[in-house]
């Protein structure tokens, strides 16, 4: 399995393409899936990946409100996508409105996926997560603590 880590800024070409880095793209092959991600931003996933999520979100279940609502947006919000040659792909008009992505991307490795954000929207939540990160680690380290 490839750990996708490491952070990128690029300018979205007037064709709404970027490049992904190339050593995610080896990783990804030729065909990878785009979804909704969290935050806002929009979540990339090899196929085998994106295919065992899928496997595991189809197990919800639709009589649960919660569950039917994240069912329908992960699956509503995804669509495969094929790299070009060089590498390349080109975001959906939707997929741009979902992440408020206008030029310029930030593509982040975020262990098994990559998210890609409009790079407003990263700026103010990097902020924010690199403030919060020692707290954070400490509130886990205390959960992990108390569950051995």
């Amino acid at each position: 399995m490839q750990i996708f880590y490491g952070t990128y800024v690029y300018r979205l070409d007037e064709k709404s393409r970027f490049v992904l880095p190339q050593k995610m793209r080896d990783a990804i092959g030729s065909k990878c899936y785009i979804t909704k991600g969290f935050d806002n931003c929009l979540c990339l996933y090899p196929e085998e990946t994106f295919v065992a999520l899928s496997e595991k979100n189809s197990r919800l279940n639709d009589l649960i409100p919660e569950e039917r609502n994240y069912k329908r947006t992960f699956f509503g919000s995804s669509s495969d996508y094929t790299l070009d040659k060089v590498g390349r792909i080109t975001l959906s008009k939707d997929h741009l409105q979902r992440a408020n992505i206008d030029k310029d991307v930030v593509i982040v490795g975020n262990f098994d996926h990559i998210e890609i954000w409009s790079k407003d929207t990263y700026d103010k939540i990097s902020l924010s997560d690199d403030e919060s990160y020692e707290a954070n680690a400490k509130i886990i380290g205390e959960k992990k603590e108390k569950n051995v």
